[in-house]
């Protein structure tokens, strides 16, 4: 088994293989992590070859494309399990209607945001913000300038993967659609449009975050911990980080009002979880890990130790997990409105592409319009070349 490097994930997966064998002593599983870049050019080459591994954890987005090369091997009786999974976690793992492994995990980066109570008290502001206006409010009252530079940003949503996923959620909490009909990108509309200029007014007219934080060394959440926003969109696996690394407690995790007066609907990709080599000579024993690992009681304590969000609803509604994790109160409430994401090809194209693309609308080099136009046809470009 292979999976990338994280200390909660090593610890997670290291857990569930001893306690498989401890269950299955006939068969024994050695599992090996590899620093992400590293991990992802590994894969692509064993996959490739006769040298991979039987059992690897994938990051939902990729297994439409492996599956698409004969490179998986379906979940016997797959289509029976869909329902017990949350929609945008199981979406990325189905493809021509089989189901290739199964989510660990709902990868939400979405809906929810840190938040420290004690700034939004000093400013006599009322906790936490109820609608999307009140929200903008808070977030210019919350900001504190030092001349030109953002001391404490008010709002923070500019890290390198929330761009992508604010805007998708604006525009579907406007009804609207990122999806043409033709399985194309449509970023000219109305809903995009008005969403692309809300965070460009966001960092250039309400100046609550910056758009040239984007890539920077640190992530939002390690500004955030310092002490320097008062909110950041941000997912809860951050949390840990303030508690354990920047020894930080007084904050909260809480949910993001929606745009509009719509439900906060939001777009999610499909998060870690296992899949099985279709050349791996343990058709058998592999399969039965991945149905050991899928069990409910399994896939708590693997969401507890990495704290990570259920892509299961029997954990997500078992009240153990909450006791256990009560900070993610906010993040449960939400998973009924995510979507998947859909079938975007090459994620981290898509996410460079659009983090290189916004900050020049954000500073006036290209108009919203134009920009938009950019978007769209580079990642369709993207998609056409991935048929």
């Amino acid at each position: 088994m292979w999976s990338h490097k994280d200390p909660g994930i090593d610890e997670a997966d290291s857990q569930l293989v001893a306690d498989f064998q401890a269950a299955h002593p006939d068969i024994k599983i050695k599992f090996e992590s590899y620093p992400y870049d590293e991990y992802v050019q590994k894969l692509k080459a064993s996959f490739k070859t006769s040298g991979g591994p039987d059992i690897a954890e994938f990051f939902g987005t990729w297994v439409a494309q492996y599956a698409k090369n004969d490179l998986l091997e379906a979940v016997p009786n797959g289509k029976d399990l869909i329902d017990k999974y949350f929609e945008a976690p199981i979406g990325g793992y189905v493809y021509n209607g089989n189901v290739y492994g199964l989510p660990l995990e709902y990868n939400i980066e979405n809906n929810g945001m840190l938040a420290h109570p004690q700034m939004f008290k000093d400013k006599g502001l009322s906790y936490p913000p109820k609608t999307w206006d009140e929200l903008v409010s808070a977030a210019q009252k919350l900001t504190v300038m030092d001349g030109n530079n953002l001391k404490v940003r008010g709002f923070d949503f500019t890290s390198y993967d929330n761009v992508t996923y604010l805007f998708l959620a604006l525009i579907l909490q406007q009804g609207g659609n990122y999806w043409g009909g033709d399985g194309h990108f449509n970023f000219q509309s109305p809903e995009a449009e008005k969403a692309m200029n809300e965070l460009v007014k966001l960092t250039k007219e309400y100046k609550v975050a910056d758009y040239n934080q984007m890539g920077a060394e640190l992530d939002g959440s390690d500004y955030f911990y310092k002490g320097e926003s008062a909110m950041t969109y941000r997912g809860p696996w951050t949390i840990p980080t303030g508690k354990n690394v920047y020894n930080v407690d007084d904050f909260e995790y809480v949910a993001v009002p929606s745009f509009t007066s719509n439900p906060p609907s939001f777009a999610a990709e499909s998060g870690w979880g296992i899949v099985v080599n279709k050349q791996t000579k343990h058709k058998e024993a592999a399969m039965e890990f991945l149905k050991f690992a899928s069990q409910p009681d399994n896939v708590m304590k693997w969401n507890i130790t990495t704290f990570t969000v259920p892509s299961l609803k029997a954990v997500a509604e078992n009240p153990k997990y909450l006791k256990q994790l009560p900070m993610m109160k906010a993040p449960l409430s939400q998973l009924q409105y995510g979507k998947w994401i859909g079938p975007i090809g090459d994620r981290d194209f898509m996410w460079d592409t659009i983090n290189n693309e916004f900050p020049k609308m954000a500073s006036g080099e290209v108009s919203v319009k134009d920009g938009l136009k950019n978007l769209e046809e580079t990642l369709n470009k993207m998609l056409d070349e991935q048929k």
